[in-house]
């Protein structure tokens, strides 16, 4: 296996996954066994080349791989050396004793190597982000979305292996994944070098997915929002993550909500808040006004003396609950609107009743501006 995984792939270290794909299809067309029978070294070559197709295409395991090289896979993850001259095994003094990766001899012998490293691992999770009116939000709604992962195969079926053929039970471990040692009164396990304790070999590497089992393609997803979401919402889709490998289940999909802000309404949990615009007699005599509400215009009763700033409050005529357990109000706050295009008529009129009932202050305002001195000495 070349030591550099870009340099094998002949793309650089900045490259995209669109880059390294494409690259990696016209390799291993070139160096397919098909079109090379009994050609050893194009399938030694194409095997090298999938590999460093897998860790490169997966994000996860190309930023290991940045950061730690081969190292990174072959010794559990882990990273450099503290003084900082590289990764050094500490089970190198082993290695004659044992043979193959002593970290693998080691779980063998204390009973941590029970799980196949080649066994189903579940899918990636993905984040996601939708924007959303406030109405939309409010009442609820289905939104189709384009997401890009890796997606079972649809030519192998995600099995990796060409269509028409099959994986191979891995005949130096008959399957297990895993080989024994004895050395002296020890019998130890480790993984099998052959499969890489998949437990199977592919001879004959799916075309379109590179023996990988999955492929990143883009799908539509509909998304349904239930109503009464808000902003920092966050939504799971159970299984609409990226497909597990080896048959391991798809991860999940996870989606954050933004909302936008309305024109006239604003919301407080589950609440709905809405300034009324009225007229000085409509709060003096009092009248009948329309306000708009969530599902249709509501009827209001504005009694007379109402002051302006009051608030009315319309129970049940809000946000919808969250998990149907009924509904938010809607409060209603008038405020009066001073008219500046007033006739002569209309002029006289106000003078008139200004000079009826005086220029001092209403009832009650005495009060007010008391409390207001009080606050301020």
């Amino acid at each position: 296996m070349a030591n550099d995984y870009y340099e094998l792939l002949g793309v650089d270290k900045s490259a995209s996954e669109a880059e390294i794909k494409k690259t990696y299809r016209k390799l291993a067309v070139k160096y397919h066994p098909d079109k090379n029978p009994g050609n050893k070294e194009a399938e030694d070559k194409f095997k090298e080349i999938s590999h460093a197709y897998e860790v490169l295409s997966n994000p996860d395991k190309r930023q290991k791989y940045d950061q730690f090289g081969e190292n990174a896979f072959q010794y559990g993850n882990a990273g450099a050396g503290a003084g900082g001259g590289g990764f050094h095994d500490p089970f190198d003094i082993f290695q004659d004793v044992f043979g193959g990766n002593f970290g693998d001899v080691f779980e063998g012998m204390f009973g941590f190597g029970g799980t196949r490293r080649g066994g189903p691992s579940r899918g990636r999770d993905l984040e996601y982000s939708i924007s959303l009116s406030f109405l939309e939000a409010v009442k609820g709604t289905e939104k189709n979305t384009k997401v890009r992962k890796y997606d079972v195969c649809s030519e192998c079926g995600g099995t990796g292996a060409k269509k028409g053929t099959q994986k191979i039970t891995c005949t130096a471990c008959g399957g297990r994944g895993q080989v024994s040692q004895s050395s002296g009164f020890f019998s130890i396990a480790r993984t099998c070098n052959q499969c890489g304790g998949a437990g199977f070999v592919i001879k004959d590497p799916c075309v379109e997915c590179g023996g990988m089992g999955r492929k990143e393609v883009v799908k539509k997803i509909l998304v349904t929002v239930l109503a009464g979401v808000d902003n920092g919402t966050r939504l799971r889709m159970a299984g609409e993550g990226e497909a597990g490998t080896n048959g391991g289940p798809y991860g999940d999909m996870y989606v954050s909500i933004s909302v936008k802000d309305h024109k006239f309404f604003t919301r407080r949990g589950y609440e709905l808040l809405y300034v009324a615009p009225v007229s000085f007699t409509q709060l003096v005599f009092g009248d009948e006004i329309k306000v708009p509400g969530i599902e249709e215009d509501l009827s209001m009763t504005v009694p007379p003396g109402t002051q302006t700033g009051q608030i009315f409050r319309m129970k049940g005529k809000g946000v919808k609950r969250l998990g149907g357990r009924g509904h938010g109000d809607e409060l209603v706050k008038v405020e009066v609107v001073i008219p500046t295009d007033l006739n002569a008529g209309q002029k006289k009129i106000l003078k008139e009743y200004e000079a009826s009932v005086g220029k001092e202050a209403p009832k009650g305002t005495d009060k007010f501006f008391s409390k207001i001195k009080k606050v301020f000495k």
